[in-house]
């Protein structure tokens, strides 16, 4: 589930430009390995451990500094993800409770430990808000749960990928349009498959993108973390869930456990500074632009456009920075004056800032 208040508020501007993820599980004899790649373009991720308390089970959370779970690990093996999708509309709504979704997540993480007592729970639950995104949960037997639209789909089979389609309405996998998937795919046809972190982790290489931010691969018997950064698959970090949920609750920044010379940390100081977005987008576009046709140099313009206005709005909707905000989204304005689009979307949000 991409930074979902983030994500919401682009779409309303750019309907097109939702970027997608990836997940893989699998089981083999008696031992479920999940992995994770979460594509998005913040470099802010986290890590957050919360013991059980009065709960049955403390859990790891994994996402962004907008604290809002994009995946999570809890004491029973339980492990959950989420994608957003196309609109699908959700009509089994009636008679059902209004639980927000930033308490749903949690009260499923701290409470469950497999995925049908987790669908039996979800089935009492008004969904409606999930009608662009799908939940995954599976749990240690190796047993998933798919919550999409009104569907709740509980598997078993031994290894299974997601993305960003349903399930249920498309049956080959190898027919979705989803490149990045399907280079995956052609890695699990052509591997010889492991229930371990190394063949895990060989798997989400294949699916990651160039956002691809973070990667965890989940021991769900033993309840060993390994976290990936930023495409960079030579090193890694591993966590034990139990010894982190000992240390009490805390929270650890993803890139800031990772060496300062890798290209994921230049990334991270580069985004979290107004001046570097604004000058690292402007000598892309001088430089990627030349000698290009016409259709390329479209392609490559609405990319561009799609990049800054996501972390424009991350600026102002999450590091709540205005200024910073309103200097990265004019840079759009400055390399594509005629984008009658984004001046609209630029004059509104400086508008509402003046009444507020």
């Amino acid at each position: 589930m991409k930074y979902l208040p983030i994500l919401i508020a682009v779409i309303l501007f750019y309907p097109d430009s939702a970027s997608a993820c990836s997940m893989y599980k699998i089981t083999k004899n008696g031992k479920t390995i999940v992995g994770n790649n979460e594509d998005w373009f913040s470099p802010n991720t986290q890590i957050w451990f919360v013991p059980k308390g009065d709960n049955p089970y403390g859990v790891m959370n994994v996402g962004f500094e907008n604290g809002f779970p994009q995946g999570a690990i809890n004491e029973a093996g339980l492990v959950y993800d989420g994608f957003a999708m196309p609109y699908l509309e959700i009509k089994n709504t009636d008679g059902k409770k209004e639980i927000p979704i930033t308490e749903l997540i949690p009260f499923i993480m701290h409470k469950y430990a497999n995925v049908k007592e987790i669908k039996e729970y979800l089935s009492t639950v008004n969904l409606s808000y999930l009608s662009s995104s799908m939940l995954v949960f599976i749990d240690r037997s190796g047993e998933y749960l798919i919550v999409e639209g009104d569907e709740l789909i509980i598997g078993n089979e031994a290894e299974k990928s997601f993305s960003n389609f349903y399930p249920s309405q498309n049956s080959n996998p190898e027919e979705v349009n989803i490149p990045f998937y399907q280079n995956g795919l052609k890695h699990l046809k052509t591997s010889e498959s492991k229930a371990n972190l190394d063949y895990c982790s060989s798997v989400m290489n294949k699916f990651q993108q160039t956002i691809t931010q973070y990667t965890t691969i989940y021991d769900l018997e033993e309840r060993k973390i390994r976290l990936y950064h930023y495409q960079n698959f030579d090193n890694y970090i591993e966590l034990d869930l139990i010894e982190e949920l000992n240390k009490g609750e805390h929270q650890l920044k993803i890139p800031e456990l990772f060496p300062k010379n890798t290209k994921g940390y230049q990334y991270y100081i580069m985004y979290n500074d107004a001046d570097a977005v604004v000058e690292h987008y402007e000598t892309r576009w001088e430089n990627e632009s030349i000698n290009i046709d016409v259709e390329a140099k479209n392609l490559l313009k609405k990319r561009i456009t799609q990049s800054i206005a996501y972390i424009a709005t991350d600026w102002a909707y999450t590091k709540k920075d205005d200024e910073g905000a309103i200097k990265i989204y004019k840079l759009i304005l400055k390399l594509f004056p005629e984008n009658q689009e984004a001046k609209k979307t630029l004059e509104n949000f400086i508008e509402t800032k003046k009444k507020q």
